[in-house]
C-alpha cells in the first residue's frame, strides 16, 4: 500500500493527464451517444462524424492525432531516470575510477551510450587538460543533451498549439458555406445549413480533444526533463568527485 501511495505521489501529475484524456475520450463518446438517441432515425457512426460531417479539415486533425500518441510515448520513454543514466552502470563507472582503471571507464563509455555516458565521456577524454577544461567539457555536452531532449518533446508543444488552429479553420470554412448556402437558398433549406454548421463545430471540437491533453503532457514532460538533467549532473557530478579525490 505504502509503495503505490509513493508511486502515485511521484507520478500524481501523469496519472492526472490520463485521466484527463480518458475523460476527453469519454465526453466525445457520450455526446456521440446522444446525439444517436435523440435522433433515432438518423444514426451517425464515430467515422461519419469525423471525416464526412467534419469536413476535410478533420482528416489532418486526426492524422495530427495519431502522430500525437507517437510522441507523447516517445516523450515518457526519454525523459526516464534508468534509460539516461542507469544505476548499474553508475555503479560501474565509480568502481573503475576507483580502480583507477581509465580503459575500463573508456569502454564503458562506448558501450553504454546514453546521456550520462555522453556527457562524462566527453569530460573524461579531455581529462589530461585538467579539471578547469573537463567540466567545461561537461557543462558543454549536458547543455546540448538537455537541448536534444528538450527539442523532441517540443513537437508536443507545436501540435498543441496547431490543433485548434486547424480546428478555427474548419470553423472558419463551416461558416463560410453556410453564409453561401443561405446567400443562394435563403433559411428555407435548413438541412444544409445545419451540416455546414455542424462541420464547423465538430472541428473546433475535435481540435480542442486532442490539443488540451497534449498540451498538458508536453508540461508534464518539460518538468521531467529538468529534473532528468538535474539527475544526470548529480552523478556526473559525483563521478568527477572521485576523480578530483584522486588528483587525476
Amino acid at each position: 500500500m505504502r509503495t503505490c501511495l509513493r508511486f502515485v505521489r511521484t507520478h500524481l501529475t501523469t496519472v492526472w493527464t490520463m485521466l484527463l484524456c480518458l475523460s476527453a475520450a469519454a465526453l466525445w463518446a457520450a455526446d456521440t451517444n446522444v446525439t444517436a438517441q435523440t435522433s433515432p432515425s438518423t444514426v451517425y457512426s464515430m467515422y461519419d462524424i469525423i471525416f464526412n460531417k467534419g469536413g476535410i479539415f478533420m482528416w489532418p486533425i486526426t492524422a495530427i492525432g495519431f502522430v500525437s500518441v507517437y510522441l507523447l510515448v516517445d516523450g515518457f520513454l526519454v525523459t526516464r531516470k534508468i534509460k539516461a543514466s542507469p544505476p548499474d552502470l553508475v555503479a560501474k563507472l565509480k568502481a573503475a575510477l576507483q580502480a583507477q582503471n581509465s580503459d575500463e571507464v573508456e569502454k564503458l563509455c562506448r558501450d553504454y551510450r546514453c546521456m550520462l555516458t555522453r556527457v562524462f565521456g566527453a569530460g573524461y577524454s579531455v581529462r589530461h587538460r585538467g579539471h578547469a577544461a573537463m567540466e567545461e567539457t561537461i557543462a558543454e555536452h549536458g547543455a546540448r543533451e538537455g537541448m536534444s531532449v528538450r527539442a523532441r518533446i517540443s513537437y508536443l508543444n507545436t501540435i498543441s498549439v496547431v490543433e485548434p488552429m486547424l480546428g478555427l479553420l474548419g470553423t472558419v470554412s463551416g461558416m463560410i458555406k453556410a453564409f453561401a448556402n443561405v446567400a443562394t437558398m435563403g433559411m428555407g433549406k435548413t438541412s444544409e445549413l445545419s451540416n455546414n454548421i455542424s462541420e464547423a463545430l465538430i472541428t473546433t471540437y475535435g481540435g480542442l480533444v486532442v490539443a488540451i491533453p497534449v498540451f498538458a503532457v508536453y508540461m508534464h514532460l518539460r518538468n521531467k526533463v529538468n529534473d532528468l538533467v538535474v539527475h544526470v549532473q548529480d552523478d556526473v557530478g559525483d563521478l568527477v568527485d572521485i576523480m578530483r579525490v584522486q588528483g587525476k
